[in-house]
């Protein structure tokens, strides 16, 4: 490949896999230094194959990918353990999001934040002007090229305003934008195309319903989403992403007697977007639950993972199950409540900042 031309020696590095291309791009310095311009890791994103991985914290130093197993006895398999590059003294992750193949880390005193690429070990630390917590979003930035990547850190006990954090200019500033609402669970929020999603609330309204608000990263500004039903308070309630593709929603009723899951149509630039209901499955004897369910959806398989803590009658714990269209509850695993502090799908990538 040395002999050919550059931007055919680029087309086809392009459609290499990421998990692949991070081992390949060392083999010399022509094709180091292309996987670290924003232009090519941003057509690589849009052309390479994408790899799907189940991502399990289950250090407070490490994550895990994981693969599932639906066929016969269901199961969950370990593909490999990331650890932090040069870990900073004492920080523990505690909470983790996902963005297009980089995960934005904090600690738990949410003191310090940290941006990794596990892929290609890249990491970016970040010290927040004050304690909150944390968002990562993408957006077309014209003057870099490529993609380009901003931290919105949400009021906290100590702070009212919104700020955010632009990557490439290392610059934080206070956004002048006024909530009408108020974010549910925002450690909780799920960050796709280019916007960040959190179930809201607005005790305004006649009847407090949940509804959903999304950022956008490009335009800096917040706007409510259309939700799956009339979402009035249910027992529990969380939000996850699909394959990059489509945002899900699980709703626990009051009772607990059911689970219901809504997928979107693939997200557009639009503010309406149409929801069909996906499984309905039946969680009555784990209704014993705390906390904010972390779930994935396999739509191609028709099953979703389930993971929750659970209160005994001794002590807390986090387990994790998976359930079909046949609505059989399965236990994969349990464990300590340190264990399984997120659950969301990766996707490997050259992406950098």
């Amino acid at each position: 490949m040395f002999n050919l031309p550059g931007d055919l020696v680029e087309e086809i590095l392009c459609r290499v896999p990421a998990t692949s291309l991070s081992q390949l791009r060392y083999t010399c310095k022509q094709w180091n230094n292309l996987c670290n311009n924003r232009t090519f890791t941003r057509k690589h994103l849009d052309k390479a194959p994408k790899q799907y991985f189940l991502l399990l914290m289950s250090k407070h130093d490490k994550v895990c990918l994981m693969s599932v197993n639906f066929c016969g006895v269901p199961s969950i398999e370990i593909k490999g353990e990331y650890g932090l590059t040069n870990p900073q003294a004492n920080f523990e992750i505690y909470a983790v999001s996902h963005c297009e193949g980089l995960l934005l880390c904090n600690d738990r005193k949410y003191s310090r934040i940290v941006v990794w690429n596990p892929c290609t070990g890249q990491t970016n630390w970040i010290q927040p002007r004050n304690r909150g917590s944390f968002a990562l979003g993408s957006y077309q930035d014209k003057n870099y090229g490529g993609n380009s990547y901003k931290i919105l850190s949400c009021p906290g006990s100590n702070k009212k305003e919104f700020e955010i954090y632009e990557i490439n200019t290392k610059v934080w500033k206070t956004l002048d934008v006024t909530l009408d609402c108020e974010l549910e669970h925002v450690d909780h929020s799920k960050s796709l195309k280019g916007k960040t999603c959190w179930f809201a609330s607005d005790e305004n309204e006649e009847q407090r319903g949940m509804f959903l608000v999304s950022f956008d990263y490009t335009t800096e500004v917040f706007e409510r989403l259309l939700p799956p039903c009339q979402c009035l308070y249910h027992k529990a309630f969380s939000l996850s992403v699909v394959r990059e593709e489509k945002l899900s929603v699980l709703l626990i009723h009051g009772d607990a007697s059911r689970t219901e899951i809504w997928l979107t149509n693939k997200i557009d630039d639009t503010k309406v977007v149409s929801w069909s209901k996906f499984l309905t499955v039946d969680l009555k004897a784990q209704h014993c639950i705390w906390g904010v369910p972390k779930f994935l959806v396999d739509e191609e398989n028709k099953f979703i993972v389930v993971c929750q803590f659970l209160l005994g009658s001794d002590l807390m714990k986090q387990v994790a199950y998976i359930a079909g269209e046949d609505n059989k509850v399965k236990q994969v695993c349990s464990g300590p409540v340190s264990s399984f502090l997120s659950l969301s799908y990766y996707v490997p990538s050259l992406g950098c900042y």
